[in-house]
């Protein structure tokens, strides 16, 4: 990629994020970023943070009110506040990197974090901005992020030593404080298990008021304090004091990078040097507003700060992972060898969830954005040998299946990526449906097995009717893609393949059973008893997993009635469970069963396309049942059914509240549902815009994706 194709991509972006400030809705005034966040390990109303960012943003900005308890690190029941954490964590359940907290004090320096936690009162929560005042230390303090950094404003009420401190955590940090520039400089060395040891953060922060010297002091997070102004080792920060009167206002610009030091200056030079707070908070605000502004909705106000709340849950993950360097060109370190590499890159994002809804919402709404997010992930199989399963920021390996195949495919399908790159995407999924990895980390559990036995037998490999669905679903994914590239030998190939999961069906028990290397099953077989072949799940959430061949999965249970009937049981049958090879009953046992919708547990990914499974078979009415009360019975302005996952479930809300939704990826059509708002505009990615009622005349239809983007009226 050329210095100027890398510059010219960028400000095409950004300028279209940024021309919102025409709209004349403020659609941030709908977003609630504190849903979902009231939850714990063991019931979780969304497990997520109420971040402060740039959609997409390289970071998060989130208050820490309870560190000690991991990723759980924020509660809106909490009182207190141990201060401003600078987060990319994208899951309680994968945890934090790069990350440190700031806050304002005054008088001594305060260091662990129970001896300085403050009351707090927040002024305003705002996904571009967050004002918040330290009661304890009488400070204002105003968070306004840009891309890469953020600008920090402080007022004391109070004739005390007036500080900032930069929080140490338990791993390494280099620090210095240079008193002739006000600038605060070094990096974390906070890794996560996706990446090297050696992975850091850079940042600068340069402040506009002089250092008081003399009641500075270096800190570590073993209470010790101790003069000076630089330190290196684990654990230590600094405890910055001010020459600010009462009522004076400090400013703090702050910068990060994943590449150098340099870079990091760099940023701070190119997006918030020479802007005030207030030039910053305009520019986020507008780059929320134009994404929100996507998807206009007649409803009642209660509806749209739901979705508007959703909504702005789809345009947090996956974060931006890479610089524009001195000269422009895209650039950032790689996660494996440690090197700084060419070309875009984004994390944070685990697609055994997203590929389900939210990339297929990309596709119609930001579709630029989209293709750069996926330039990314190839470059991450250039540099990695295998295209990513679950990045934070490196690999992670975690979920069955390589469900980025299908988050390919649809873009291939859409029309979303190039010749060249789809070339690319298909030697990728190819290798991972063909090669096996020398660690579970990447590629197919268990694809040599699957070659020669057209499934993963579940006495070798654990959650095998997962993996073995993944693998028959990706394979029609690799298909579809040959298909649209005109390899026909491959596409006939891997279709045939994608219709092995028939062999897996046990006709006696009705249900997609494990099966054990020679052919033979477990003798005893509860369809409510979660884990072994399954993941997260029993056969009643797992075993419907052929959005690619509904047809043939319908004909397995007799036809169209007799399979109605099936789901006509799943939802009758009542949400109980038992926990099966997990060593406990997990949460997501406890929410589908507080739910209420039967066994389709839409509390977790693997249910979202169920309700769907009846307009796909002729019965529209059952879906438009099920989805309307799930939309008003599972989703609120506090909360969500299950775990939210990097705005999977939110784009489900989303595509549900349409009256659309992508069954298949990898296919380019959609399966009506039920419209439920009163009018639903959409501003699609080519330009044209789709207005969605609720009359009924497409209900339980399919939809082209060309008839989608021609835009027009539609009536669902």
């Amino acid at each position: 990629m050329n210095n100027q194709g890398a510059e010219d991509r960028l400000q095409l972006i950004q300028t279209a994020e940024e021309e919102c400030g025409k709209a004349l809705i403020d659609y941030t005034s709908y977003v609630n970023i504190k849903q979902g966040t009231f939850s714990e390990p063991r019931y979780s109303t969304g497990n997520t943070l109420p971040l402060v960012c740039t959609p997409f943003g390289m970071n998060s900005f989130c208050l820490q009110t309870k560190g000690g308890d991991g990723g759980w690190f924020y509660h809106p029941a909490h009182r207190q506040t141990e201060g401003v954490r600078l987060t990319h964590q994208p899951s309680p359940w994968v945890r934090d990197y790069g990350h440190f907290v700031f806050m304002p004090q005054s008088g001594e320096p305060y260091i662990s974090e129970n001896e300085r936690s403050s009351g707090f009162e927040e002024v305003s929560m705002n996904p571009a901005f967050m004002e918040i005042y330290f009661k304890r230390y009488q400070a204002r303090m105003c968070v306004t992020p840009s891309d890469r950094g953020a600008v920090i404003k402080i007022k004391w009420d109070t004739h005390r030593t007036p500080r900032f401190a930069f929080l140490p955590f338990e791993f390494p940090a280099d620090i210095k404080l240079d008193t002739n520039a006000a600038e605060l400089s070094g990096y974390v060395n906070a890794y996560g298990d996706g990446t090297r040891r050696d992975f850091k953060m850079y940042f600068l922060i340069k402040f506009d008021k002089p250092v008081d010297c003399g009641n500075t002091v270096i800190t570590k997070n073993t209470g010790e304090t101790a003069a000076g102004t630089s330190a290196c080792g684990n654990g230590v920060g600094i405890n910055i004091a001010f020459a600010v009167s009462r009522g004076e206002e400090l400013t703090a610009r702050l910068a990060t990078s994943f590449v150098s030091a340099e870079n990091a200056r760099i940023n701070l030079e190119r997006e918030i040097l020479d802007k005030t707070c207030e030039d910053i908070r305009r520019e986020t605000v507008s780059k929320w507003n134009h994404l929100l502004s996507k998807i206009e909705i007649t409803a009642a106000e209660e509806k749209k700060r739901i979705f508007y709340s959703c909504l702005y849950r789809c345009f947090l993950f996956p974060h931006t992972f890479y610089d524009l360097d001195q000269s422009g060109e895209a650039v950032h370190y790689s996660t494996k060898s440690g090197e700084i590499s060419k070309g875009v890159m984004y994390t944070d994002n685990g697609f055994w969830d997203t590929y389900r809804t939210l990339y297929p919402l990309f596709v119609l709404i930001i579709p630029d954005r989209l293709k750069e997010i996926l330039e990314g992930y190839l470059n991450f199989y250039k540099e990695e040998g295998w295209l990513p399963k679950w990045l934070s920021p490196g690999e992670r390996g975690i979920m069955p299946g390589t469900l980025i195949d299908a988050v390919l495919a649809d873009a291939v399908v859409k029309g979303i990526l190039t010749k060249e790159q789809s070339e690319l995407a298909l030697e990728a999924m190819l290798k991972n449906a063909t090669v096996p990895a020398d660690t579970n980390l990447n590629g197919r559990t268990g694809i040599g097995d699957y070659t020669k036995l057209g499934y993963i037998p579940s006495d070798k490999y654990k959650e095998s009717v997962n993996n073995s669905l993944d693998a028959y679903y990706c394979d029609f994914c690799i298909s579809q893609v040959a298909k649209m590239l005109g390899r026909s030998g491959i596409h006939d190939e891997y279709l045939l393949r994608s219709r092995g999961y028939t062999q897996l069906f046990d006709q006696k028990a009705g249900f997609i059973r494990g099966m054990k290397a020679d052919g033979s099953r477990e003798e005893v077989f509860s369809p409510i008893a979660w884990g072994g072949d399954y993941c997260e799940g029993s056969a009643w959430q797992n075993g419907f997993a052929v959005y690619h061949d509904i047809e043939q999965l319908t004909q397995l249970y007799g036809g169209r009635e007799q399979f109605k009937e099936k789901l006509d049981e799943l939802f009758d049958t009542p949400p109980v469970f038992e926990v099966g090879t997990y060593p406990c009953e997990i949460h997501e046992m406890t929410e589908m069963s507080f739910a209420d919708f039967g066994q389709c547990a839409i509390s977790n990914q693997p249910s979202f396309h169920i309700p769907y499974l009846y307009s796909a078979i002729g019965y529209p009415q059952k879906t438009a049942y099920w989805v309307r009360r799930m939309i008003n019975e599972g989703f609120g302005e506090n909360f969500f059914p299950g775990d939210e996952d990097n705005g999977s479930m939110s784009a489900w809300y989303i595509f549900s509240f349409m009256g659309f939704y992508p069954l298949c990826p990898g296919k380019a059509e959609y399966i009506t549902g039920i419209c439920c708002g009163e009018k639903v505009t959409l501003h699609l990615g080519n330009g044209k815009v789709l207005v969605l009622r609720n009359g009924g005349t497409a209900n339980g239809a399919v939809i082209s994706h060309e008839r989608v983007m021609a835009g027009g009226d539609l009536y669902i």
